[in-house]
């Protein structure tokens, strides 16, 4: 689809990119195909789309896919949606609401076997409750989400009940490398979602590839999440309390933000860090997170 198409195709549901959502509509056939195949979708798999929009990488999705589950929170893309499920009605549902609050895993972890053909023209809430209820084995995350809410998302698969076995999404070039950091370079993103999984960057999408261009390049960057734990968190509240009192102060030694953000007495601070063979004067963004992991034990018990 090319940026004349795309602008017909908006024109005939009378839409328009709300920036208010942070809509950028990838119009690069190729690159949508990319991001299919590097979640490796294929008929056994279970698919969770968050921010489907004008159906593009829904309709990609869907071909390749069991069983595709769209959440969008613009009411405005239900005609172009609705058109979707037409052409795919045994094995695409959709919602319009809001996927940081939307509970998708009921409809993902039982599923229709059977997936019964809807009238398209019902509320889809009543659709996604449709069909016989089957275990599934797991789901993948495969989605282009707003740049904005990138963060927000990560967190919410990554502390969700029932994880996906992989995230495949489209965002900020900056947010991927983030999200992609080395020890050194680890930031409160980074550690939240490597302590679940392992991510990629795939490859690097231009700003041109967009209507509307974005300001910034992309990145296609997937995430395999470790099927046993890779780390162990005594309490992962704590864990988190601690680093993100010393990532307050991210330019500051780590004893300095351990005693004046935690309030922890100094001489203290000194002899855990030693114990632990972290130097007192290390930037919180340099320790890795088996430090990070074995410095929450040692404060709290």
């Amino acid at each position: 689809m090319d940026i004349d198409q795309l602008k017909k195709l908006l024109r005939s549901f009378n839409l328009k990119p709300n920036f208010t959502y942070g809509q950028n509509f990838l119009i690069d056939d190729f690159v949508l195909q990319d991001i299919v195949d590097a979640a490796e979708v294929s008929k056994d798999d279970a698919v969770l789309e968050i921010g489907p929009g004008i159906g593009s990488l829904t309709r990609l999705l869907c071909e390749q896919a069991g069983f595709v589950l769209s959440v969008e929170k613009d009411p405005k893309f239900f005609p172009i949606l609705k058109s979707v499920k037409k052409d795919f009605p045994e094995n695409f549902r959709f919602e319009i609401a809001d996927a940081l609050e939307y509970d998708f895993q009921k409809t993902l972890i039982s599923r229709g076997s059977k997936t019964a053909t809807a009238d398209i023209n019902a509320d889809p809430r009543s659709d996604l409750r449709s069909g016989s209820a089957t275990k599934s084995a797991g789901y993948k995350v495969v989605a282009n989400i707003p740049y904005f809410i990138t963060g927000k998302i990560l967190k919410m698969l990554m502390t969700a009940k029932n994880k996906p076995t992989s995230i495949t999404i489209l965002t900020q070039k900056e947010v991927a490398r983030n999200i992609s950091a080395k020890a050194g370079d680890l930031s409160i993103l980074a550690i939240s979602v490597q302590l679940f999984g392992k991510p990629k960057i795939i490859q690097t999408v231009l700003a041109k590839n967009f209507y509307p261009a974005p300001k910034v390049d992309s990145a296609i960057v997937k995430i395999d999440l470790f099927k046993k734990p890779k780390y162990i968190l005594a309490d992962e509240k704590i864990f988190f309390k601690i680093v993100k009192a010393c990532f307050s102060g991210k330019r500051k030694q780590i004893h300095n933000t351990l005693v004046n953000n935690l309030g922890l007495e100094k001489n203290s601070v000194l002899e855990i860090l030693s114990s632990l063979k972290i130097k007192p004067e290390a930037r919180p963004q340099e320790l890795s997170i088996q430090e990070w992991i074995e410095l929450t034990d040692k404060i709290f018990n």
